[in-house]
């Protein structure tokens, strides 16, 4: 496993044909919930190696530092620009992987915004994409309490086919974007 880390540059040509998964979804108040998906890719790929971009500014302790790729600084004036740039990447060359937990009780979101404002966000313009590009590589799940799955899912059902899938557990979803990103 290999981790890029905003808003380093990383080549994909530099690691062959690694797949690249982009951990979407709520990062404020979401609790820790990237590094219990970045576990469940590792133990469902095996010995097969793979690429995550994580939208998180982990500090220096953090565990999942420890598989950080170096890159090139200086690429990306915002964090959102090198988001748009993985988000991409993945969409063709690995899958998506949105996890919409529900906020967590021990670390909620405290700035004053409602919480995966943002991800909500991204969820509409991948859904847009997604009706006019069906080849895109993107799974979505969450938990029974994330507020307002039940809405999302009928959006996506409405917009991109009936039979739209949102996995209820991270070992379903994390098979689902293996499977979408076509790793055999």
């Amino acid at each position: 496993m290999k981790i890029i880390l905003p808003k380093e540059h990383v080549g994909l040509f530099d690691y062959g044909d690694l797949p690249l998964f982009f951990l979407a979804g709520p990062v404020l108040g979401g609790g820790d919930w990237q590094y219990s998906m970045c576990g469940e890719i590792r133990s469902q790929l095996g010995e097969r190696d793979f690429l995550v971009a994580i939208p998180c500014r982990y500090g220096q302790a953090h565990f999942l530092r420890n598989f950080r790729v170096s890159g090139k600084t200086g690429v990306y004036e915002h964090q959102l620009d090198w988001e748009r740039h993985y988000l991409h990447l993945a969409s063709t060359h690995g899958c998506i992987i949105f996890w919409l937990p529900e906020e967590s009780k021990v670390n909620p979101r405290n700035d004053g915004l409602p919480y995966a404002m943002d991800t909500r966000g991204e969820l509409g313009e991948w859904r847009g994409r997604l009706i006019n590009d069906h080849f895109l590589r993107i799974m979505i799940g969450g938990e029974k309490g994330f507020p307002g799955l039940d809405v999302i899912e009928r959006n996506f059902k409405a917009a991109i086919h009936p039979d739209f899938q949102i996995c209820e557990n991270m070992a379903a979803l994390v098979s689902m974007a293996i499977e979408k990103a076509n790793i055999k």
